[in-house]
């Protein structure tokens, strides 16, 4: 017994040994960087996801669980808003799933970290882990540099344990109610990015197996080991919040619906006559026809059916829900019905029009579009008029996207966002799909409007117009304050400069080392545009001390680059 007892103390004594790598321990040990959920710091918490799950075991696709053979534990919006830290209020990724989220104001690059990500970890070292991007303008990702000092010569198993001091700048590196914090200055060398406008952030899980065949790799190529495989249906990074720490100065009008009156399982249509509905600073119209008890335009719903095809079903969104829907679906969401023209000889759809409440110009972040059920069961198997998508063979280069413009205050016309709610013209049937959940639009790029404009087009189209029925389903529309500058993101490249003495009484020196001039834009809290100065050199003065005290972002401007910082007059 004596020699069992230190034999099982000597390997104990190793296994610690084996463990203490350079960096930070569990949560909860001297020196550890863990975040709580309950953290004061965090100021608010992703509103918006979209997600695209991974298999249960990308070696082995034809395996399932409880019905998939995809991680289906948990809604998608589990990950929104606070973080629960438990093991239930979560949505599990699969394999290599990923998840982008947004949020109701911009993460900026500020003191200490920026934001944290929170995983459910039932213990300190069985550690599911996931890379973390960020981006500016939805298309360019830049990556946190991520190192594993965890062996890879041996697989960690479904229920083996990764050690915190061995791993650094992966997501899950705590147990749940701990988050890791990420730190924006990590990435000042990257381009392409905005420090003080990081509208997305992405998750994206660490297959963590060893077999080069699907390995992943850290910033530094070693195989990131973590425990795999995990054939359930909560397998992978188990997301369950995250959490922003430093936020910008714009906060977006959000359209969500669910702030308008509804029934359970109902709809609104407009067959009170209103005319339309507003949410957010958006006023969406509807167009009702007492004649024929139809309408076009805008309706909303909280409809759940996600399996009945036609007409009578036309209030539904194929995810069963908005948005935050929890499990059982509901909550409220836009629906479009975007109509032929009837006068046209080849009926052409009539684009459906949303406006702002205040008539001023607005930069629209974007929104999130899944299909409605009608639509999505039409193109999935057919309904008599509208084709099944890709015909018997599967080959046929099929199609139904969303068109949006808009309209500037001079009455010019902005280029078109295409976005595919259904694309079977992959050459590989393979990766043909239909949506049907949430997934993001981003429509910055049009810059400031005074309207949008929402239309469709479909690679079936008959006699009578497109067959397949023109619907689409909108929540979180996610809009811009008046007068917010989106000369930064159309601007030829970015600069650092400095700003000091920072905080000051308002009397600011600026460093850029450029030798051109620039322009000098002030926005407060709001958004809203504080002051201006034109044609600036470098090392020139500034006195804002007619501001009133409090945070700002400063912006450099010309035609060559520009940057912003965050000053504070005290």
């Amino acid at each position: 017994m004596k020699k069992l007892t230190l034999l099982l103390a000597f390997v104990s004594l190793n296994i610690l040994v084996f463990a203490q790598g350079p960096y930070d321990p569990p949560a909860g040990q001297a020196g550890s960087e863990a975040i709580s959920k309950d953290s004061s710091a965090i100021q608010s918490w992703a509103t918006g996801i979209e997600i695209h799950k991974g298999y249960i075991q990308i070696s082995n696709p034809n395996l399932w669980n409880q019905g998939s053979n995809y991680a289906s534990f948990g809604t998608a919006s589990n990950a929104l808003f606070e973080a629960e830290g438990n093991s239930n209020d979560i949505v599990s990724m699969g394999d290599s799933g990923v998840a982008t989220l947004t949020f109701a104001y911009p993460i900026v690059n500020g003191p200490g970290k920026d934001f944290v990500v929170f995983e459910n970890s039932f213990s300190d070292t069985y550690l599911e882990l996931g890379f973390v991007e960020v981006s500016s303008d939805g298309e360019h990702f830049a990556r946190f540099p991520a190192h594993s000092l965890t062996q890879y010569t041996m697989q960690i198993g479904a229920f083996g344990s990764v050690y915190a001091s061995e791993i650094d700048g992966f997501a899950g590196k705590y147990r749940q109610g701990y988050g890791v914090g990420f730190d924006l200055d990590s990435l000042a060398d990257t381009t392409n990015i905005d420090m003080n406008n990081i509208r997305f952030v992405r998750i994206i899980d660490c297959i963590g197996a060893v077999d080069t065949t699907h390995s992943t790799y850290d910033a530094y190529g070693n195989i990131v080991n973590d425990p795999f495989p995990t054939p359930f249906w909560n397998s992978g990074f188990d997301l369950d919040g995250v959490g922003v720490i430093n936020q910008g100065i714009v906060a977006y009008e959000i359209s969500e619906t669910d702030e308008l009156p509804l029934g359970f399982d109902s709809f609104w249509n407009g067959s009170d006559l209103s005319g339309g509905f507003s949410s957010g600073i958006a006023y969406f119209p509807n167009f009702y026809d007492t004649a024929y008890y139809s309408w076009s335009g805008f309706s909303y719903s909280n409809m759940r059916d996600d399996s009945t095809i036609g007409y009578a079903n036309q209030y539904s969104a194929i995810s069963a829900g908005g948005m935050y829907a929890p499990d059982s679906g509901g909550t409220n969401y836009v629906v479009s019905w975007v109509s032929p023209d009837w006068m046209s000889p080849t009926f052409d759809p009539l684009a459906n029009e949303v406006s702002w409440t205040d008539t001023s110009q607005h930069i629209v972040s974007g929104f999130y579009v899944t299909n409605s059920t009608w639509a999505y069961l039409a193109m999935l198997n057919g309904d008599g008029v509208s084709k099944q998508f890709g015909g018997t063979s599967g080959n046929d280069p099929d199609y139904y996207k969303l068109l949006i413009y808009g309209e500037r205050a001079d009455s010019s016309i902005t280029d078109t966002v295409e976005f595919f709610l259904a694309d079977y013209r992959f050459s590989n049937n393979d990766n043909d799909y239909i949506i049907d959940s949430w997934t993001w639009v981003d429509l910055y790029k049009l810059g400031e409007v005074k309207k949008l404009y929402f239309s469709v087009a479909s690679s079936d189209v008959g006699t009578y117009g497109i067959n397949t029925p023109t619907y689409f389903c909108m929540d979180n529309l996610m809009v811009y304050p008046a007068n917010f500058s989106s000369d930064i993101a159309e601007s030829n490249h970015s600069i650092d400069f400095t700003v000091y003495p920072n905080p000051s009484n308002g009397l600011f020196k600026i460093h850029s080392g450029e030798n051109n001039n620039y322009d000098v834009f002030v926005y407060d809290l709001s958004g809203r545009m504080a002051t201006h100065l034109s044609d600036v050199s470098d090392q020139h003065y500034f006195d804002f001390s007619h501001l009133d005290a409090g945070m700002y972002i400063m912006q450099l401007i010309n035609d060559d680059f520009s940057g912003s910082a965050q000053i504070i007059i005290e």
